[in-house]
C-alpha cells in the first residue's frame, strides 16, 4: 500500500514495463540472429572425381550438399574437404 501512494511508482512500473519489453525483443532478436548464422556462410572447397577420372572441385556449406550438386560425380567418388594451401595441389 505504501508503493501506491509514491510517486515515483507510476514512473518506476513504466520503466520496468518498457525495459522488458525491450528486453524480450532484443532477447527474440538475438536468436533468429544466431539461428541464420550457419546458413550465412562457412562455404568450403570440397574436392571429388568426376565421371572421366578427373579431379575437380565444389564450394558447398557441408560435404552432403558438396556431394549433391558436384557436376558429373561418379558413383563411387566421395568428396575431400580441402583446407589448406598443400591440399589444393591434387587438383590441377
Amino acid at each position: 500500500m505504501l508503493l501506491l501512494l509514491n510517486p515515483n511508482y507510476n514512473t518506476y512500473m513504466t520503466n520496468k514495463i518498457a525495459f522488458s519489453k525491450y528486453f524480450v525483443t532484443g532477447l527474440v532478436l538475438g536468436a533468429f540472429v544466431l539461428a541464420a548464422v550457419p546458413t550465412l556462410s562457412f562455404a568450403a572447397t570440397y574436392a571429388y572425381v568426376n565421371t572421366s577420372g578427373d579431379v575437380a572441385t565444389v564450394v558447398a556449406n557441408d560435404p552432403n550438399t558438396a556431394i549433391a550438386t558436384a557436376p558429373n560425380r561418379a558413383m563411387t567418388s566421395g568428396v575431400l574437404l580441402l583446407k589448406t594451401a598443400a591440399d589444393f595441389d591434387i587438383v590441377e
